[in-house]
């Protein structure tokens, strides 16, 4: 498991993807809250953090620009974040898509990673929903 830093880090990168079409799905927030959990951040910081993001678009790009040492990693659980609610938005493919350019992660590698991602979020519906039944 990466540092405690690494992983407040990447929580931020989650939110902003999360926030890029202007609203947080229950999918959504329910990784947050998992992840934050893991993390160790409280619920009252984890809701203001996701209103600052919500309320300032710089803010989500601000959020990227922070190196982190597993780059694929955090693209990943970027993507599978995005896919939770069913599909990934224009927004935020865009937003993807420049995280793989921050990230300085190639396009060839990043298929590869994108494909991971999609896996892992309809792994964890799919667990969802056999929960459920």
């Amino acid at each position: 498991m990466p540092p405690i830093h690494e992983q407040v880090e990447l929580l931020k990168a989650l939110i902003a993807l999360s926030a890029a079409d202007g609203k947080i799905s229950s999918s959504e927030q329910g990784l947050l809250n998992r992840f934050a959990n893991r993390v160790g951040i409280g619920s009252a910081s984890l809701e203001a953090m996701i209103e600052r993001a919500l309320a300032d678009p710089s803010v989500r790009d601000d959020l990227f620009h922070r190196t982190m040492s597993n780059p694929q990693l955090a693209l990943e659980m970027l993507v599978a974040t995005a896919r939770l609610d069913g599909n990934i938005t224009d927004t935020e493919r865009d937003l993807l898509a420049h995280v793989r350019g921050i990230l300085d992660i190639s396009m060839d590698d990043f298929d590869q990673v994108y494909e991971r991602g999609i896996q892992r979020a309809d792994a964890l519906r799919n667990a969802k929903f056999a929960n459920d039944s």
